[in-house]
């Protein structure tokens, strides 16, 4: 029974290994088939119509996560993804991108556009911020002067911003020069024909949004220069300057001023090389010429006066010299009406080791500044902070006060008073700091005679002075002129912000008038707010000119 059960199991075991050997064999000679990757698919893009920085999205489908596996472009321009999930991917325009055609593979498969509208992308220019106009300074002036626009989203690329003021020759409006920009400040010149009338912007063609409230009209000044001349003794040369008395003053004019803000001349009649009995008076003159001086007042205690200057409130500050040492003054304040007269600091030397030289000037706190470094606080007291000698300095010229801040001195920056090494300073009244102007007596008179101005000659008479615009007015004498006994003067302008001058006319005293520089060897030589100027002629006449 054994024995045939064996011979059963035999051929049953033999079929099995046979069915095994084949099964194995077949696996051996068979390739396992690769799964077919998913085609990338883009089924939207916004926006289709981007401006530069913004940011684009595509949606679709087998985008994966990894940002390297990614191609994506526009037209011939290869784009930076920002951010790529299965679904979305994420890119900012660049500033240089051009329209086209979108294009997207995903290690080497072309994605299939699946949008409706296609994959067309159409780069619009970056709509730029609007411009505003917000402020003016100043309101008013004169052609040829420099004011500030200020507001928002300028161009700092002065040709993309354009100014207009109005005009009645030829249109409406005229362009004005634009001088420098940034994005929130224009400096520009009023031009030729511009009237009084509303200032606009535009920037890179989008008019500048004018602030609620803010009045946009420039007022022009005209100071109505014809070149005429109701003056015997002045011979104009050159130029479109005219020339008109507007007071004869009853002794020698020391010092002059003129208050900007309030428009009145003051003038002293005492100096001290020419001082007579009586000259111990302050006057005070409408710059229109409409009616005689008047004496500002009579407190006994003004005399000797030889420096004036005016404070924001119209207050007068006289410096007297009191006779009683070389360096010995007192310094008064007295209302614009000449009603109350105080001492502010009595007999006081002005002479320290570092100098004997002065000024005078009030800055925007009310103080009484003599020099950088030495000034009258507001309590009355004397104070130095003096260091060092502020070398080459020039007292002649007297300086010329710009604003509540700052005030112009020359300065020989070799010490020899020599006409090519004399520059000037910028002092700021406030913190008794100088500065390199970056203007020289020969950036502004050099023209005229440019081997005197390179030569190791001495500058003999300058005087300048500011309008409200900050516009400087310089007078210089040059030379005799042939069959005349007087000097030549010249008149020159620099507009504010600037190096370079432009000539206003020549004109010269004929004798047997006293010229500029008379017995009290100094020029008398003003500015009012519209750049009008004045200066003292004959000791006793005071000049208007009008530009």
């Amino acid at each position: 029974m054994k024995s045939n059960s064996l011979k059963m199991v035999k051929p049953f075991l033999f079929l099995l290994m046979l069915a095994v050997i084949m099964v194995s064999c077949k696996k051996e000679n068979t390739t396992e088939e690769q799964p077919t990757p998913e085609t990338p698919q883009i089924t939207s893009i916004s926006p289709k119509d981007p401006q530069p920085d913004d940011v684009v999205t595509i949606t679709g489908t087998g985008f994966g996560n990894v940002v390297k596996d990614l191609k994506v472009s526009v037209g011939n321009t290869a784009l930076s993804v920002t951010s790529v999930k299965d679904t979305e991917i994420k890119f900012t325009v660049p500033a240089t991108l051009v329209s086209g055609t979108l294009a997207v593979s995903i290690k080497g498969v072309a994605a299939t556009i699946k949008d409706p509208l296609g994959a067309s992308i159409t780069v619009k220019p970056k709509t730029a911020a609007t411009p505003t106009f917000t402020a003016m300074s100043p309101t008013n002036g004169k052609v040829g002067d420099v004011i500030t626009l200020t507001g928002t989203n300028f161009n700092p690329q002065m040709s993309e911003n354009k100014v207009f003021f109005a005009t009645t020759t030829g249109g409406t409006v005229v362009l004005a020069t634009v001088k420098s920009a940034t994005t929130t400040q224009l400096t520009v010149e009023v031009p030729a024909s511009a009237v009084t009338g509303g200032v606009s912007i535009t920037v890179s063609g989008n008019n500048a949004v004018v602030a609620e409230g803010f009045n946009t009209t420039f007022t022009v000044n005209s100071t109505s220069g014809n070149g005429g001349n109701t003056v015997s003794y002045i011979n104009a040369l050159s130029g479109n300057l005219s020339f008109s008395k507007i007071a004869t003053a009853t002794k020698e004019i020391g010092a002059m001023i003129i208050d900007r803000p309030n428009n009145m001349i003051y003038y002293s009649d005492y100096t001290i090389l020419n001082s007579t009995a009586g000259q111990n008076t302050i006057y005070k003159l409408n710059p229109a010429g409409t009616g005689a001086p008047e004496v500002l007042t009579t407190d006994a205690r003004i005399t000797g006066i030889v420096k004036l200057t005016t404070d924001a409130a119209g207050n007068v500050y006289a410096l007297k010299y009191e006779g009683t040492g070389p360096s010995i003054y007192s310094v008064y304040k007295i209302s614009a009406n000449g009603a109350t007269v105080v001492e502010v600091l009595k007999s006081f030397d002005m002479s320290t080791r570092y100098s004997t030289k002065y000024f005078f000037f009030i800055n925007s706190a009310g103080e009484i500044c003599f020099r950088p470094g030495l000034k009258i606080n507001t309590s009355g007291a004397l104070v130095s902070t003096e260091t060092s000698l502020l070398l080459g300095v020039q007292q002649k010229d007297g300086g010329a006060f710009v604003d509540g801040t700052n005030a112009y001195l020359l300065q020989s920056t070799a010490n020899n008073e020599q006409v090519k090494t004399i520059k000037f300073i910028k002092w700021n009244l406030s913190t008794s700091a100088v500065a390199d102007a970056g203007l020289t007596p020969t950036n502004i008179f050099g023209t005229d005679d440019a081997g005197f101005y390179t030569s190791t000659d001495k500058l003999s008479y300058i005087k300048y002075a500011f309008d409200a615009s900050k516009n400087m007015y310089a007078i210089t004498d040059h030379s005799y002129q042939s069959g005349q006994t007087s000097k030549t003067w010249i008149v020159r302008k620099v507009a504010a912000g600037s190096n370079a001058s432009t000539l206003l006319g020549t004109f010269l005293i004929k004798f047997p008038a006293v010229d500029l520089n008379d017995y009290n060897s100094a020029v008398e030589f003003i500015a009012d707010a519209a750049g009008n100027l004045y200066f003292k002629a004959n000791q006793k006449d005071i000049i208007k000119i009008k530009q």
